[in-house]
């Protein structure tokens, strides 16, 4: 009975980490690619969006047994789009400043 539980905690705790591991990975590689984007080389920028779309495709097709993993990376991915992807309001409201002066 007692290698059962040991188990089954094993079992919780791996999923545990595979879920907050593709959160961070998530998090790093929308990061990533929002820093590429800020750049002037077109190529970089094509190289690293395609990188991006593989990465979530390969990880569609052989995480599907894993459905929370996958989400995790989603997760990850869609919180640093929309944390890092979006413009600030200081941001904005100095544009507008500058383009006024």
């Amino acid at each position: 009975m007692f290698p059962d539980v040991l188990q089954i905690i094993f079992t919780v705790l791996a999923m545990l980490f595979r879920f907050v591991g593709l959160l961070a990975f998530g998090l790093g590689v929308g990061w990533f690619t929002l820093q590429a984007f800020k750049k002037d080389a077109w190529q970089l920028q094509i190289a690293v969006f395609l990188g991006f779309v593989g990465t979530a495709i390969a990880m569609t097709r052989f995480l599907s047994g894993h459905g929370g993993a996958l989400g995790a990376f989603a997760l990850g991915a869609g919180a640093a789009l929309l944390f890092w992807g979006l413009p600030r309001k200081d941001d904005a409201e100095e544009k507008d400043v500058k383009k006024k002066k």
